[in-house]
C-alpha cells in the first residue's frame, strides 16, 4: 500500500524554487515555529479550516451542516476556530470558498499522478519538481517514494528543508535528490530557539553531514530586519559556513517582504511584522559582499 502524507498545496510553475519550471510540493507540520514563517498554514500537524473572511456571502449553508456548531457567534458569521474537529463539511459546502480544509493526505502514487502532469513544462525548461513545507523531511518515506518515481519518469527533484529532523530522515532521501535548498535562520543558539522555538544544533549538524555526502546544496538565509542582519550574525553564519563541505555551491540571501500577512489570518494566527518594506538592494549587496568575504562562499540574493 502507498504510504500517505498530508499535503496543503501544490503550487504550479514556480520559478524560485530550483531550475527551470517547477511545480511545489507543500507539506503540513513542522518541528519550527519561526516567527516570519511565509507558510503559517503548515506549521501544524493536523489538519485545519482555513476561512477567507473577505470571501465569505453570509449564505449559512456552514451553519446548516457543522456538526459541532462552531461557525456562529451572535448575529454575525464567524468561524469558530475551538472545538472544530476539521471534518471538512463546511469547507465543501461553502459556495464562495471562503473556507478550505488544509492538509488532506494524498497517497504518493495520487501525488505522482499530480506531478506528470506538468512533465511537459519541466522537459521545455529543465523544470521538475521541489519538495516544501511546512517541513518535508518529517515525511522521509513518502518524499523518497515520491522522488523515485519522478527520476524514473527523468523528472529533476529538489528538496527545501530547515533540517531539523533526525538525520536518519535526510539519509532516506540522499538517494532520489538532485538538489537541496538548506535553510540557516539564525547563527546563535539561544536566539535561534528565541524566534524559532529551536536552537540549531542539530540543523548544523545535519547540514554539515549532507555538504559531506551530495553535490548540489544552496543555502537559504531569510534576512528578517534586526533579527539577522547585523554584522556579528554575519560572522556569525561565516564560521558556520566554513565548516560545511564541499557540497555547498551558493548562498542565497532572501529578502524580507510582508506577503503572508494574509495568511495568519486566513489561519486564526498572530501575525508578527519585522519591517514595512523589503530591503533596498544597496542594503542586501552589503551583506552579500561581507558574507562572501568572510565565508569565502558564492554568495547572491534575491
Amino acid at each position: 500500500m502507498s504510504v500517505i502524507a498530508p499535503v496543503t498545496n501544490i503550487s504550479r510553475c514556480s520559478l524560485h524554487d530550483g531550475p527551470g519550471i517547477r511545480t511545489v510540493v507543500y507539506f503540513k507540520g513542522c518541528s519550527l515555529k519561526c516567527e516570519w514563517c511565509h507558510n503559517p498554514e503548515t506549521q501544524a500537524f493536523k489538519k485545519q479550516i482555513l476561512y477567507a473572511e473577505s470571501k465569505c456571502i453570509h449564505c449559512g449553508k456552514c451553519i446548516e451542516i457543522c456538526p459541532e456548531h462552531h461557525v456562529i457567534e451572535g448575529n454575525d458569521m464567524h468561524f469558530l476556530r475551538e472545538g472544530c474537529s476539521a471534518c471538512g463539511r463546511c469547507a465543501d459546502a461553502c459556495p464562495s470558498l471562503a473556507l478550505s480544509l488544509c492538509g488532506e493526505g494524498k497517497t504518493a502514487d495520487e501525488l505522482v499522478d499530480e506531478l506528470k502532469k506538468d512533465q511537459h513544462y519541466y522537459a521545455l525548461s529543465g523544470g521538475g519538481v521541489t519538495f516544501s513545507g511546512g517541513e518535508c523531511l518529517m515525511y522521509p518515506e513518502f518524499v523518497a517514494e515520491v522522488a523515485k518515481k519522478c527520476r524514473e519518469n527523468a523528472i529533476h527533484t529538489a528538496i527545501e528543508s530547515a533540517f531539523h529532523v533526525p538525520w536518519e530522515n535526510v539519509e532516506a532521501v540522499l538517494p532520489v535528490i538532485d538538489l537541496f535548498f538548506a535553510d540557516l535562520k539564525i547563527p546563535d543558539p539561544e536566539k535561534h530557539r528565541r524566534f524559532t522555538g529551536k536552537d540549531n544544533v542539530q540543523i548544523i549538524e545535519n547540514i554539515r553531514k549532507l555538504s559531506e555526502r551530495a553535490e548540489n546544496i544552496i543555502l537559504r538565509i531569510p534576512v528578517i530586519p534586526g533579527v539577522n542582519d547585523s554584522a556579528e550574525d554575519i560572522d556569525g553564519f561565516a564560521d558556520i559556513i566554513k565548516t560545511f563541505g564541499k557540497g555547498i555551491t551558493g548562498v542565497e540571501l532572501l529578502k524580507y517582504n510582508n506577503l503572508a500577512e494574509a495568511k495568519y489570518a486566513i489561519a486564526g494566527m498572530e501575525y508578527t511584522k519585522f519591517a514595512d518594506n523589503a530591503q533596498a538592494d544597496e542594503e542586501m549587496e552589503k551583506l552579500r559582499a561581507a558574507l562572501a568575504e568572510k565565508s569565502g562562499r558564492n554568495c547572491f540574493f534575491v
